[in-house]
């Protein structure tokens, strides 16, 4: 079993190659140059490495949103013509939970919550066992941490951009180390090693669109015009 797993729903690019039955690659960083230019060098550095072709890549996961518009819409688009191309499975992973699973063994619950720009974030909360308890979310940041009512961790590029609005919140927490708050490619394979791989399907695949969790500023603004 070989698994490409990509995420690019933020500046810290992330990519991870499992081959046979262990994670041989992982890459991620946070350059001044676009998932467009690199993703796809990057990819094919992972798979020489590796000494893989694409066509012996079984699953591709990768990260559906929330986060970058720009990013989600890269890597799916990368996820998908790679999937039909050589028809394998297609895995997305929403951002927020992926981010949660960076903290399996904690006793805690876990708010995963990401900088949404315009001063908002995308957030939600999961128990210690990763179920859903507050579903996600875009919302002022304030207005998300009155509903949290309990001892939490707090994961995510949002903590270091909130940190004022979480002390002032009132609420027990600890937050995660920096490396944790990376939505790690390599987080998705783990992930997908624990359940049963799905099949090849084309129409889920082609219908598959970005978890954005609002709507675009460019739709916002032709909103506003049309009104």
């Amino acid at each position: 079993m070989n698994i490409l797993a990509i995420s690019t729903t933020s500046t810290m690019g992330s990519i991870a190659i499992f081959k046979k039955n262990k994670i041989a690659f992982i890459s991620h960083s946070d350059v001044k140059i676009t998932h467009s230019e690199r993703l796809l060098p990057q990819i094919d550095f992972g798979l020489q490495n590796c000494n893989l072709q694409i066509s012996e890549i079984d699953a591709v996961a990768t990260a559906n949103g929330p986060g970058s518009f720009t990013g989600i819409r890269i890597g799916l688009a990368t996820a998908k013509g790679i999937c039909v191309a050589n028809k394998i499975p297609l895995i997305p992973f929403n951002t927020l939970e992926l981010l949660a699973h960076n903290l399996s063994g904690t006793k805690r619950s876990i708010l995963s919550i990401i900088d949404a720009k315009m001063g908002e974030i995308y957030a939600a909360l999961y128990s210690n066992k990763h179920k859903e308890i507050i579903v996600p979310q875009n919302a002022k940041p304030t207005e998300f941490l009155h509903k949290i009512k309990e001892p939490v961790i707090f994961i995510g590029d949002g903590i270091e951009k909130y940190f004022a609005e979480i002390m002032d919140s009132g609420i027990d927490f600890q937050v995660a180390f920096p490396h944790q708050n990376i939505p790690l490619a390599s987080t998705m394979i783990s992930i997908i090693l624990k359940n049963k791989m799905p099949e090849y399907d084309f129409e889920i695949i082609s219908n598959l669109e970005p978890y954005y969790l609002r709507k675009s500023q460019a739709e916002i603004t032709r909103e506003e015009r049309t009104k």
